[in-house]
């Protein structure tokens, strides 16, 4: 079965359209045209992937499956052509790197800035997300890399990672808190404090609300929920507010003095992070830069 990457392309159109005679109208040929490249691609997969109605034409789940690689070869052909407007401006990449707030609040300034000190004109973006929606974008080829919590689910076929550091979790407080100066404390001292965290669904939430019933605790009533992480961690500055975050995300406010770690007398389960990327696919100079500069850096935070 040899899939003509125009008539996905045609199919494509018909999904965003919703209609084949808008899609005509949008690639700039006839309905006809493009009925008769239908039924083609129907006839090379030997599957029906548009039913037509009342409502405009709506794709069955077997042309779902070709929409996704169809939009995976767009952001391809779309990077290439970024590639080379990137290259006339003199500048390596393009790369499109995506990272959990954990990730963009720590290592991926520092390989960024890295890269900057070493010289040459970039063109990089960053996405912030969740573990999910990461991936889903990675899958697609939207993002080339992502840096993200692994080992709580299975990774996708076709990924492959590279392991880059843990992260600790610990109570976190203002400089000048009753707590401060702590070397331990117990999440049932806690009990009656106002607590600052991120909103219900994301991962490290989870962890959070395990960890007061693995310890048969009522999670907390006094309760704060912010998010990004950048505003939870100014709450809790501003405040009597008490958190647990990574010791990483905390590592440049916990140098200057501004905010307090303190280790959980509880045992919880530290958080692992990897790099991801779609296996054998070949990263441009930039994101081979970008590689280098985030293993040598995870190997001094996993050192500190």
């Amino acid at each position: 079965m040899d899939l003509e990457p125009r008539l996905l392309r045609y199919l494509l159109a018909i999904d965003r359209a919703g209609s084949f005679q808008k899609a005509a109208e949008a690639l700039g040929i006839s309905q006809p045209a493009l009925s008769v490249s239908i039924a083609r691609l129907e006839d090379i997969t030997r599957m029906h992937l548009v039913d037509r109605g009342r409502y405009g034409a709506i794709l069955t789940d077997t042309g779902r499956i070709l929409i996704r690689h169809a939009e995976s070869i767009e952001s391809i052909l779309q990077l290439a052509q970024t590639e080379l407007e990137a290259r006339r401006r003199g500048a390596e990449g393009p790369l499109r790197v995506g990272g959990t707030p954990l990730a963009t609040g720590s290592i991926l300034p520092r390989v960024i800035a890295q890269m900057l000190k070493e010289g040459g004109n970039v063109a990089v973006t960053v996405t912030e997300g969740t573990d999910e929606e990461l991936m889903e974008r990675l899958l697609t080829h939207e993002i080339d890399l992502v840096i993200s919590n692994v080992g709580q689910r299975p990774t996708p076929d076709g990924v492959e990672e590279t392991p880059l550091f843990t992260a600790r979790s610990v109570i976190v407080v203002r400089a000048g808190h009753p707590l401060a100066g702590r070397e331990q404390v117990s999440l049932v001292e806690l009990t009656d404090s106002t607590w600052v965290m991120p909103p219900p669904g994301g991962a490290f939430r989870k962890q959070i609300e395990a960890l007061f019933m693995i310890n048969g605790l009522a999670f907390p009533a006094n309760l704060v929920e912010a998010a990004p992480f950048s505003v939870l961690k100014a709450i809790v500055e501003r405040s009597d507010g008490v958190s647990i975050l990574s010791d990483q995300f905390l590592r440049d406010e916990i140098r200057r003095g501004i905010l307090t770690a303190i280790p959980l007398a509880e045992h919880i389960a530290t958080r692992k992070f990897a790099m991801q990327k779609i296996a054998g696919r070949q990263l441009n100079l930039l994101g081979q830069r970008f590689v280098s500069a985030a293993r040598d850096l995870s190997m001094g935070i996993d050192e500190e």
